[in-house]
């Protein structure tokens, strides 16, 4: 073994659906963009909030998924994005933007990802989009054969107390529907017989534990 010290290994870029959703809302929601590509944080919000939603949803959505908005901004944003009338192309272009960046979220394992948007909070901030919590626990199901067993552990074993915060407030009924999917028989069945495999040495029987009490 080498004596060196262990080299950190940089989070993964993103995806190649993310990439190409974030270039479809450009291509979708303005033909003009002026500065918005440019604009910080706090400067597209105010736009935002002066009515230019539409023509600042790129570049928000640019900074959502780059992890650069506070949490609590984040949870805004989307809030904003499902409380608004979108025609039906722009709604399809946000919703796959939205989708995309979930699940980035279920595909990183737990130290590739970027504090503070571990995976229950991504899940949080998407809960405010207002659609059926099922949008999101279809992919997570998907992910069972890999890091998404490591999400759904850490969420199993963080309990209610594990979903609060910026990302869940207000969403209490939300928080509620995500520890009752985990203990649905296809969770518990897809975790036992897949997800266990990328489980630390007895985390698949504490998390067990949990869901079949």
């Amino acid at each position: 073994m080498s004596d060196r010290d262990p080299v950190d290994v940089p989070a993964p870029g993103p995806s190649r659906r993310l990439v190409d959703a974030v270039e479809g809302l450009w291509a979708t929601m303005a033909d003009d963009y002026g500065l918005l590509p440019d604009l910080a944080v706090d400067a597209v919000l105010a736009r935002a909030d002066r009515g230019e939603l539409e023509a600042a949803t790129p570049r928000l959505v640019e900074l959502l998924v780059a992890n650069d908005l506070a949490v609590t901004d984040a949870a805004g944003v989307v809030g904003r994005f499902g409380a608004h009338q979108w025609e039906p192309t722009a709604r399809r272009v946000v919703t796959e933007a939205l989708d995309a960046w979930w699940l980035e979220s279920l595909k990183r394992r737990p130290a590739e990802q970027i504090e503070p948007y571990t995976t229950e909070v991504v899940l949080g901030v998407l809960a405010g989009f207002g659609a059926p919590m099922i949008r999101w626990f279809g992919p997570w199901l998907d992910e069972l054969d890999g890091p998404g067993a490591e999400h759904l552990a850490r969420v199993v074993l963080g309990g209610p107390d594990g979903l609060v915060g910026p990302a869940w407030e207000g969403k209490t009924d939300e928080a509620r529907q995500v520890l009752a999917w985990a203990r649905t028989e296809t969770v518990v069945y897809g975790l036992t017989l897949i997800g266990g495999v990328h489980l630390d040495d007895g985390v698949l029987d504490q998390v067990l534990d949990r869901l079949i009490l």
